[in-house]
């Protein structure tokens, strides 16, 4: 079986832009599956690239705008994602998700975005994430199980 990637993306120094590197430093230590690779990407995104590159499955989790509430967690299947009009609601979003489109033959996936409270200079999660943590926790582990299924069908 292929390996599947979880590839954190952030920037931790940004408050609640490294929601998406906390989580799969957390998720990374409950992993069991073999098939199943978390890696922290943080803001580099020709990293990004590379871990990707030899994989045909990628499960993205990064901070995303869409003005919900904070933690609220959309899930965006990378397919959708579109050359003309990129979702500009991730920071990180420009030249990975240009690269995706491009590859969407060949790499399938989803980006898991969670809505911050608070994206400004300094170390750690807002108050209001934190608050919060368990229940994002939970959910984008679930959502990542059930995306992990729709990617080996």
């Amino acid at each position: 079986m292929e390996a599947i990637i979880v590839l954190g993306i952030g920037n931790q120094l940004m408050m609640d832009d490294g929601i998406g590197i906390y989580l799969v430093e957390e998720l990374a230590k409950q992993n069991s599956q073999p098939s199943l690779q978390y890696i922290i990407g943080e803001s580099d995104i020709d990293y990004c690239l590379q871990c990707i590159e030899s994989v045909s499955s990628v499960i993205l989790v990064d901070a995303v705008c869409l003005g919900k509430d904070p933690g609220d967690v959309t899930i965006f299947p990378l397919e959708e994602l579109h050359e003309q009009q990129p979702i500009n609601i991730s920071p990180h979003n420009m030249h990975l998700f240009h690269v995706l489109f491009h590859k969407k033959e060949e790499i399938k996936g989803f980006l898991i975005g969670i809505e911050p409270y608070e994206i400004s200079f300094n170390f750690g999660l807002s108050s209001t994430l934190l608050e919060n943590w368990n229940l994002i926790y939970e959910e984008v582990k679930a959502s990542i199980e059930t995306l992990i299924k729709q990617l080996q069908e």
